[in-house]
């Protein structure tokens, strides 16, 4: 198959380590990809991404930057692929996209954004050349520079990274550079305009495009990765101006429930940084006592080091500060559940899903909320729900398993262990699974027989 020889020269070249490395002496040229060949590209990816990049599976993250691409996916058409995003903990300012419907962005580009609008003009720039199938169109029927493009993101930035970068600029020379220009434009104007469709300020773009060239003028020997594939030039910057202001800006939608303060916080949080965030958010609050945003960082980084008085008094003071905010209510709902304070969790996060009844996370602390009250139906209620609100997602039916599994019911609980499987990309763990289930349901049953067109379809993509 064409994918099998694509992907083993993929691998190949994830090796190389400087100018010097040597191409394979022979790799068979691909005819042009197709969607298909895409969609398993983009799976392929993810596996090698799961062994050589650390990414952040912080559950408030990862709904967060999902949050953002799903809002804007609203507006873009019909999915040609299913979309995922994953968060990579890298302090390097960049984002990119694979072929057939995979994201990933850097902790470090997170970091760097100063609102959720400038987060979404990056989202909608990768999601653009994801949909319009950029790399494809760059590559020709020429599988090395897709693979060296691919290998800079999978080889961990440095020497590596610079190497793989020129090795892809040279490979496909004066083409790949003038459609290199004609790609960017396309994204950056279909990107603004998705911004503005789905409620985002697009004016946000620019500003991002301002934090990048800061990155370039202050370090211009080691330029930021999204540089190596995002060239900026000031034609960009002004195409994307004229493009702002040929738009009408209306009133954006409401903010995510959670702000990129706070899931700034929380990524320093995972890098074990509370300390310092208690120590800065104290001098603030010291500043300002109604301080909503410090109560509330601060709730964060002493629930973080299970601190649990200390967490509960600040989280409560910032709900006193801002009543309907659905982040501080599911905050505390989770907390309410950790420290057995399970009628307050209840109502923490009874007022957080009347805020925001489609956020697939409040429906999960309340399965988790149920599931410690050993109230099973309801748990399973709870996580289907979630599941049901974001299918992508491999959290949800992972918790169905556990409790299907409390509940005696193991078909059930084979079943959804094996599609939390699937949805991670982990087939022989989904496969094993599937078979459990079809054991216990019989192969003759209607479930089994959905069972077993699961199980071929799965061994159909692994060829």
């Amino acid at each position: 198959m064409v994918v099998r020889k694509f992907l083993y020269a993929f691998l190949l070249t994830l090796g190389f380590t400087g100018c010097g490395s040597r191409l394979p002496a022979e790799i068979p040229l691909l005819k042009p990809m197709s969607e298909d060949d895409e969609v398993r590209i983009s799976r392929e990816f993810r596996r090698e991404a799961k062994k050589k990049l650390k990414l952040v599976h912080q559950l408030e993250v990862e709904r967060y930057v999902d949050r953002i691409g799903r809002r804007l996916l609203s507006v873009m058409g019909p999915p040609s692929f299913d979309y995922r995003f994953f968060v990579v903990e890298d302090s390097q300012l960049n984002a990119f996209a694979v072929p057939g419907g995979s994201i990933y962005v850097h902790t470090g580009l997170i970091e760097r954004v100063k609102s959720t609008d400038e987060l979404a003009g990056v989202l909608g720039h990768e999601l653009v050349h994801v949909k319009s199938r950029h790399m494809a169109r760059i590559s020709g029927p020429d599988p090395l520079s897709i693979l060296a493009l691919l290998g800079v993101f999978l080889s961990g930035g440095g020497a590596q990274a610079q190497a793989a970068g020129v090795l892809g600029q040279a490979l496909s020379a004066t083409r790949q550079l003038s459609y290199s220009r004609q790609l960017e434009q396309e994204a950056d104007t279909l990107g603004v305009r998705y911004m503005a469709e789905a409620g985002y300020d697009p004016r946000a773009a620019l500003g991002f495009l301002k934090i990048i060239d800061q990155e370039r003028i202050l370090n211009p020997v080691d330029l930021p990765p999204y540089l190596m594939t995002h060239p900026l030039t000031q034609e960009r910057v002004t195409r994307v101006d004229a493009v702002v202001h040929s738009l009408r800006i209306g009133a954006s939608r409401p903010e995510e429930s959670d702000s990129i303060k706070k899931i700034q916080t929380l990524l320093r949080l995972e890098r074990h940084d509370a300390d310092a965030v208690i120590g800065e958010y104290e001098r603030l609050l010291g500043q300002n006592p109604q301080n909503a945003e410090a109560l509330y960082m601060l709730g964060l980084a002493h629930e973080y080091k299970s601190r649990w008085p200390e967490a509960q008094q600040f989280l409560e003071r910032a709900r006193t500060l801002k009543p309907k905010s659905p982040g501080i209510d599911r905050e505390l709902g989770h907390l309410y559940t950790q420290i057995g304070e399970f009628r307050s969790a209840h109502e923490a996060l009874d007022r957080a899903l009347s805020a925001d009844p489609k956020e697939p996370l409040n429906y999960l602390w309340l399965g988790k909320l149920f599931e410690k009250e050993s109230n099973f139906p309801e748990a399973v209620a709870a996580f289907l729900r979630a599941h049901n609100l974001s299918p992508l997602w491999p959290e949800p039916p992972q918790h169905l398993g556990v409790v299907y599994g409390k509940m005696n019911r193991l078909g059930d609980a084979h079943y959804y262990l094996a599609r939390s499987h699937w949805l991670a990309d982990e087939d022989e763990l989904a496969i094993a699974n599937l078979e459990r289930a079809l054991k216990i349901f019989g192969p003759t049953t209607a479930r089994g027989q959905l069972i077993k067109d699961e199980l071929e379809a799965i061994r159909a993509r692994r060829k």
